[in-house]
């Protein structure tokens, strides 16, 4: 995400490092800070990481990846939809002839061959070798005096509680669980690439040091990186700088027998030294303009790998919506492109990779899901092979059309998984003339099917072949059991001035074949009715040609405009794109919410339900009868709420009262006949009874305090009400309702 500055050679590591929070404003770093910024992101996200100090080849500490293999490069795989299945083998497969040749000149044949090829093997090794030999970087004479840093990541770490990065395996001795030593991966932060500790870019390690402590490495160089040992713990491989441990590096220390167990306090306070200064760096915090920008340089990456370009780009900075774009050379100073990858994102048209071959000039556009037309890619050639070949998502299609070939003398289209088994569809015809502007014609249609197993093979069609041009249709049906040949039938189709509402039948126009001698022979009605069943399918078919060609060019001619002006979406939720809808929800949730607070403030309207009924009270106000049945309503309905609590409540005390008696009439005449646990557990269970009655009868007398208190309060509340106020007289006291107990009639 940022241009990486190596660091100077004139001296062997930088005067100052800045802060990461520093680093993400400025952009720019050197190694050193861009590996604390690396671990200090990792550390936060539970990874036990530690900023590397050592030496590096002259191509990593200089970022050169010239010649280094690009990873990015798709692989290329063939995508097969239909499953091979293995054909099992025939036991009536006839045997293979004798060989009769020598078998002397055949081995001195096959010993030619094989000199040849080791011939052929060997001077390609030689070549590919000869190759890698020229493309070897030039001698660096600083080499291992080069300072560069970056991060490594330790597995089964003690501070480390990273799932996956701490593991525990058990002693088959013992069966004790121990911990694995801890071991180590290398982060190149420049740019974000693994490395094992055997790789040969990294060529020794001076110091690492994380948030815990700084740790001087004592191992011996000679032996190289890959047989470092990385318990940090361990005095006798790692001299640690700031005197003490943090309690995770000691948490499996065994305490001697004679020594009391401290507490991690006193330890602390035991062996502390000094006090460190509160960190002064502000939280590391990427924004989402800065986070969407990606680069600094106008938000543009390019990338020099080996033969490869890589190219990557902000979001919506390019009007045609391209993300990334990657181009293979056939040299290494970046001549004679061999294929272009581009990526896409946020098109209308969901676009997502366009793939051109130069040594064929292929272009093959891929699509995600969503398309009206479902298409799933386009691959097309220049001239003069002018063949277009669209694949579809054939789960979303109506017709299951799974690939379609488009030129101007022939239509090709695969099927797949559709009712009447059409799998395979071929039209050709004659182009259209562009000088007479003649539409074009159709001559020939071929239509295969599965078979389908609740026919007869012999009326089972398999090959329909409409000869437009010789007025002929050849049909081949699906192969019977026990049949080495397939039967066929033809058809000489009528002119069409003899065609009127019936189609003329002639017995002569017809020959066909039965394979199978047991198989009745076809009656002329029987012909009769399947010439007219192929009549109609080959109208459909055509019918089905012309709408296929309309689609084509209409397909074409918007795929056209969709890539000579592209447009871009964002989504609704965008904020950096769609301020005014934020704005709007926001704007509504603040109302919404000022609603809610307004109504907790509001006092209840206890007569709002009652007013509904008297529809508009402005244009007709109420009289003082209706204003009087509102007041008996509201409190009428009150008292019938509480009314139907406390029956509730008083159906569940009669239960338990009637479960409590029948209790007690089973122990007085069963009692004899229980143990002491069983007796002691009904008499538990007859206490836990009287206990719930209790409580039921303290909850109705309860009830019957809250309801006096709740409709005295609505009484005061309906009588300051001010829209009832002007219709209550001197004599509203004596009209109320007399209660005869606490939820009597009126």
């Amino acid at each position: 995400m940022m241009n990486y500055e190596s660091a100077s050679l004139q001296r062997t590591e930088p005067i100052r490092l800045i802060s990461p929070d520093a680093v993400l404003r400025r952009r720019r770093a050197n190694s050193f800070e861009l590996a604390t910024l690396l671990c200090s992101f990792l550390i936060g996200n539970g990874f036990a990481a530690l900023v590397v100090s050592g030496y590096a080849t002259r191509e990593v500490a200089n970022n050169d990846q010239r010649r280094v293999s690009c990873p990015f490069v798709p692989e290329e795989i063939e995508e097969s939809d239909e499953e091979v299945k293995p054909t099992p083998p025939n036991k009536y497969q006839l045997r293979q002839p004798p060989d009769l040749r020598s078998q002397y000149l055949l081995t001195i044949e096959e010993e030619k061959v094989a000199k040849l090829r080791a011939e052929e093997t060997n001077r390609e090794a030689a070549a590919r070798e000869e190759l890698e030999r020229q493309e070897q970087p030039p001698h660096d004479p600083k080499r291992g005096h080069r300072v560069h840093a970056w991060v490594a990541i330790l597995h089964n770490a003690p501070w480390c509680y990273k799932p996956g990065y701490r593991e525990s395996t058990t002693d088959p001795i013992t069966g004790e669980k121990i911990r694995p030593p801890p071991s180590a991966f290398f982060l190149e932060p420049s740019t974000g690439f693994r490395h094992e500790p055997s790789s040969p870019d990294y060529l020794a390690i001076e110091s690492v040091w994380n948030q815990h402590n700084y740790y001087v490495n004592k191992q011996d160089p000679a032996a190289g990186i890959a047989a470092m040992r990385w318990d940090l713990a361990c005095g006798a491989d790692w001299e640690h700088f700031l005197p003490g441990e943090p309690y995770e590096l000691r948490e499996d220390c065994v305490i001697p027998e004679d020594q009391d167990p401290l507490t991690t306090d006193e330890e602390i306070e035991k062996e502390k030294h000094l006090d460190l200064p509160v960190s002064w760096v502000r939280p590391l915090n990427v924004s989402r303009p800065d986070f969407e920008r990606r680069f600094p340089e106008d938000g543009t990456k390019v990338v020099y790998f080996k033969r490869t370009i890589y190219e990557r780009f902000a979001p919506y900075r390019n009007l045609i919506g391209l993300v990334q774009r990657l181009t293979t050379y056939e040299t290494l100073d970046y001549q004679g492109p061999i294929t272009r990858w581009e990526w896409y994102e946020n098109r209308d048209d969901l676009l997502h990779q366009v793939r051109i071959d130069y040594r064929t000039d292929e272009t093959e556009e891929r699509f995600n899901k969503g398309r009206p037309d479902c298409l799933r890619s386009l691959r097309h050639r220049a001239a003069p092979n002018d063949e277009y070949v669209l694949k579809f998502f054939y789960q979303y299609r109506f017709d299951a059309l799974r690939t379609l070939i488009y030129h101007a003398t022939y239509i090709k289209e695969h099927y797949d998984r559709r009712d009447d088994l059409l799998h395979y569809r071929e039209f050709q015809n004659i182009p259209k003339d562009p000088v007479t502007k003649e539409p074009s014609k159709l001559t020939h249609i071929m239509e295969t099917f599965h078979q389908n197993p609740d026919k007869v093979p012999v009326k089972d069609i398999a090959i329909r072949n409409c000869f437009i041009q010789e007025n002929k249709i050849k049909l081949q049906f699906h192969y019977g059991e026990d049949c080495i040949t397939a039967s066929t039938r033809e058809f000489i189709k009528p002119p069409k001035s003899e065609m009127g509402e019936e189609v003329p039948y002639d017995p002569g126009c017809t020959s066909g074949y039965v394979s199978n001698p047991w198989d009745p022979q076809p009656t002329q009605l029987d012909l009769f009715l399947l010439l007219k069943d192929q009549l109609k399918a080959e109208d459909q078919s055509s019918r089905a040609f012309c709408r296929r060609v309309v689609e084509i060019d209409t397909m074409l001619s918007e795929r056209r405009k969709q890539t000579d002006s592209p447009r871009l979406t964002s989504s609704l939720y965008d904020p950096l794109r769609n301020e005014e809808a934020r704005r709007l929800r926001l704007a509504k949730y603040e109302a919404a919410k000022a609603r809610e607070e307004q109504l907790k403030q509001q006092q209840a309207d206890f007569l709002a339900p009652y007013f509904l009924r008297l529809g508009d009270t402005k244009k007709r106000p109420p009289t003082r009868a209706q204003v009087m049945r509102l007041y008996r309503d509201c409190t009428a309905d009150l008292r019938k709420f509480y009314q139907r609590l406390e029956e509730e409540l008083r159906n569940r005390c009669d239960d338990l009262i009637t479960e409590e008696q029948s209790l007690k009439r089973f122990l007085s005449r069963f009692q004899q006949h229980f143990d002491d646990a069983e007796y002691e557990r009904f008499i538990s269970e007859g206490e836990t009874l009287e206990r719930n009655k209790h409580i039921l009868q303290m909850r109705l007398e309860n009830i019957q305090d809250e309801y006096r208190r709740k409709a005295d309060h609505l009484k005061q509340a309906l009588r300051e009400d001010e829209r009832l106020k002007p219709f209550f007289s001197a004599e509203l006291a004596e009209c109320e309702p007399s209660e005869r107990s606490d939820y009597g009639g009126d």
